[in-house]
């Protein structure tokens, strides 16, 4: 396979629709913006409305900027909303994972985070939310999204009240199985085991190691969820609001145990807040008392040590968690809410907060090392007012070398940070952070063989279904660094996976392009996008999905679809050829 450059290879659309595709500007120093959005507030919380530009000022690292982008933003309402064009109609053949969305409407995300909530909070959670659904504001528009050991889309964004309500009610969302270990307080087995301090002590290790593990795997499951929520949201325009409602919030570990954490942390916060992601997490416990207020620990009774040992372990926990809340809030510019028992309540005060704010555009003067963080100050000329805004960012490098091995994009192995392999996995959202659209076409007779450079499981037989992917990309999302003779490096990897119903993976085409472009093929680039064709076995019979992907190895950015197999084979007669 070859990237094709040739001006005769046009999908059925042009490729200018998708050049003309808004991308977020990123965060990178040099002649890019940076954009922060501040939301202003008075002393009751209410949004302040008809300021100007010339009423903000903005240093970077101490160093005054020039404003060179300014807007206001205040919440639609729900006639706002109706005056929105329609959703273009699908072409044949043709998908894409651009995601229509209202213009000057923010995009308020509802995380439902049942992988570090205990099951009776789960409970509550859901019937607060159903009744949130029965009394919320006809303008409301929400994206739903699980959290477990894998992160689920439960509904795309709408304001149809029945929709969201068949979302709180689905499946994934209704007392999933959480890795939460026992709670400071709870009875541990080995305390049981007064009369036999040799074996309880080895039992107390075992506790111990065992916590330590389920903290490590909650982490790494945390912030994968959070790592594809950015890239999931990356490509739609505007600012995205990210409610998270989390019994617990294991980050706070991270800062207690490895370096790596703390890396993957600060990383998955500038990942958000290059994607105008504000985190605004929700502490599920309400208003929380410590275990020496439980009278069924009967332990406390035996020893007076423990219960002020496990007192302690509560307030620096709480105190860990919230840090930590506050962390994350300040990274991305939200707001962090605890002690609070009415989650509809607070979901509301969210929704007004996230939906009235001014977005600042700044090219910055300042310069820094990869790795520094450049901090961020907003100020007004006049008024008693509270600001809200990331407080900065980590400058990333400019991008000279692929980040990651062609090989570890081919591979599906989930609990990674790994960009390719969550974004490749089955049922996943599908990120945005390169938009493209793909012409799937299906052989009109079956085949005996796999297609060439195809890998298949044990488990894969024939007949198969041959079908055609022909990419067409929106080359702004690609990072094309120049190098000191002129040329452009562009280093990619498509790839295609098949999966069954379940989720098991039965074929799949990998196939990475390495090229160095010259400025008139760079320009041609721009022109008419980047485009590129392989082709895939599918079992013929049976129910099976395909993965399409795109990964910029330089970038480190992806684009995803996923579409029914049965969807291509049924669909109108093609050719993939150009015309």
């Amino acid at each position: 396979m070859r990237l094709r450059l040739s001006a005769a290879l046009c999908l059925a659309l042009p490729v200018s629709t998708l050049a003309q595709t808004p991308a977020p500007p990123t965060l990178r120093t040099g002649a890019q913006l940076v954009i922060v959005d501040v939301t202003v507030t008075d002393s009751r919380g209410n949004p302040i409305h008809d300021l100007k530009q010339s009423d903000f000022s903005l240093q970077e690292s101490g160093a005054p900027q020039t404003i060179s982008h300014f807007d206001e933003h205040s919440a639609p309402t729900a006639a706002d909303l109706a005056k929105s064009p329609p959703m273009p109609p699908a072409e044949p053949n043709i998908y894409t994972n651009f995601t229509f969305t209202p213009e000057n409407a923010p995009i308020d995300i509802l995380l439902i985070d049942n992988l570090n909530t205990p099951a009776d909070k789960q409970a509550n959670t859901q019937q607060q939310l159903l009744a949130f659904q029965k009394s919320m504001k006809p303008s409301t528009r929400l994206a739903v999204f699980s959290l477990t050991t894998h992160l689920s889309l439960l509904q795309g964004l709408t304001s149809d009240p029945q929709l969201l309500l068949a979302a709180f009610n689905k499946r994934e969302n209704t007392f999933s199985s959480s890795v939460l270990p026992d709670a400071i307080g709870a009875e541990p087995m080995s305390d049981n085991l007064r009369g036999s301090p040799w074996v309880a002590s080895g039992m107390r290790r075992n506790e111990v190691e065992q916590v330590r593990d389920q903290n490590s795997n909650r982490i790494q499951y945390t912030l994968a969820a959070m790592n594809q929520l950015a890239r999931y949201l990356s490509g739609m325009p505007g600012r995205k609001n990210l409610i998270w409602l989390s019994g617990s919030f294991p980050l706070s570990f991270a800062f207690a145990t490895t370096g790596s954490f703390q890396t993957k942390f600060r990383d998955t916060m500038n990942l958000l807040a290059r994607s105008q992601v504000a985190v605004y997490p929700v502490d599920l416990r309400g208003l929380t008392n410590t275990p020496l207020s439980d009278v069924s620990a009967t332990r406390y009774i035996y020893n007076r040590a423990t219960a002020l040992g496990d007192a302690d372990n509560f307030n620096t926990l709480t105190r860990d968690e919230h840090s930590t809340m506050g962390r994350m809030a300040a990274a991305t510019g939200g707001q962090v809410y605890t002690n609070i028992n009415d989650i509809g309540h607070a979901v509301d005060k969210i929704l007004d907060h996230g939906s009235n704010y001014y977005t600042l555009a700044y090219i910055p003067t300042t310069k820094g090392d990869t790795g520094s963080f450049r901090k961020i100050e907003v100020y007004l000329a006049s008024g008693d007012y509270a600001l809200a805004y990331r407080d900065g960012y980590y400058v990333e490098p400019s991008g000279s070398q692929p980040k990651s091995k062609p090989s570890q994009a081919t591979t599906t192995t989930p609990n990674s940070l790994d960009t390719m392999r969550t974004a490749m996995q089955r049922g996943a959202p599908t990120p945005t952070q390169i938009i493209f659209k793909a012409l799937l076409i299906a052989s009109p007779t079956p085949s005996a063989r796999l297609a060439e450079g195809n890998t298949a499981s044990p488990k894969s037989k024939p007949p198969y279904r041959l079908i055609t992917i022909a990419y067409a990309v929106n080359p702004g999302d690609i990072t094309m660094p120049t190098r000191p003779d002129t040329t452009r490096e562009v280093a990619l990897q498509f790839v295609t996976l098949a999966y069954d119903r379940d989720g098991q993976l039965f074929t799949q085409q990998s196939n990475p392009v390495n090229v160095f472009v010259k400025p008139q093929g760079y320009q041609q680039f721009l022109k008419e996008g980047i485009r590129y064709q392989q082709q895939i076995a599918v079992p013929a019979k049976g129910e099976y999905y395909l993965r399409v992907g795109i990964h910029d190895l330089i970038g480190d950015k992806v684009g995803a679809i996923e579409v029914p197999a049965a969807l291509i084979a049924t669909a109108p007669p093609q050719s993939a050829s150009t015309k």
